[in-house]
């Protein structure tokens, strides 16, 4: 598991007018982060290897912090590091789009990191990887209101056949478990609840797997 996305085949051969401008566009890419706009040393670390591997410059904002990011380039790729469609991916996101757009930014976006086919594919092989070598395998989510990214979640078990579990539950799913599981961690980055489940035998948040760090390079150096 640790070949990274395909490259072969092009992930963004469906993008429209992809050659309009004949330019190869900066990235800014939107992540939640932490209190104080702090941002984990992971995505840090994606954002840096994209921009050295494509040659330009790479911007991460993150929406807890207290002002927006200035545009440090006139034209760019709108990227939200989002594996659910929530709030943010129905609010912010466009939000930021309109802002840089109001700031003379010859702006285009792709869709939340979640609902990418070369992402499906890397999930699906992953967790085939888990269920043949770790045992029964169980995908833990943070808490989700009903709604469209709560059907997503169905859809994504539908695709990956394991259990879904919200975290809110995870203690008395362990109490109540009669066999072996493994708990999979269905974060981007480390958080308080990638921290307990790999202490409880789990594993790392997505961007500290390597196949998932060098399936998204690859995606993002490819983009356009």
């Amino acid at each position: 598991m640790t070949t990274p996305v395909i490259t072969a085949l092009d992930p963004w051969s469906l993008i429209p007018n992809r050659d309009e401008d004949g330019i190869k566009r900066a990235l800014r890419l939107i992540v939640h982060g932490r209190a104080g706009g702090v941002v984990p040393s992971c995505i840090r670390a994606l954002a840096m290897q994209v921009e050295k591997r494509r040659g330009t410059p790479v911007e991460v904002e993150v929406l807890t912090a207290a002002q927006s990011l200035e545009p440090s380039s006139d034209s760019l790729w709108l990227i939200p590091l989002f594996l659910l469609p929530g709030a943010h991916v129905r609010q912010d996101v466009p939000a930021i789009r309109q802002r840089l757009q109001q700031q003379g930014v010859n702006t285009r976006w792709v869709p939340f990191l979640g609902a990418w086919p070369a992402w499906w594919s890397l999930l699906e092989e992953w967790v085939q990887h888990q269920r043949c070598c770790k045992g029964s395998p169980v995908l833990v989510h943070h808490p989700l209101r009903q709604g469209v990214a709560h059907r997503y979640l169905n859809l994504l078990q539908q695709r990956l056949a394991v259990p879904m579990l919200s975290w809110e539950n995870w203690n008395a799913y362990v109490c109540a478990a009669t066999k072996p599981y493994h708990p999979l961690p269905f974060a981007l980055a480390p958080n308080r609840m990638t921290k307990t489940l790999r202490e409880a035998g789990g594993m790392s948040s997505l961007l500290e797997i390597e196949v998932f760090r060098l399936g998204l390079v690859n995606l993002l150096t490819a983009l356009p």
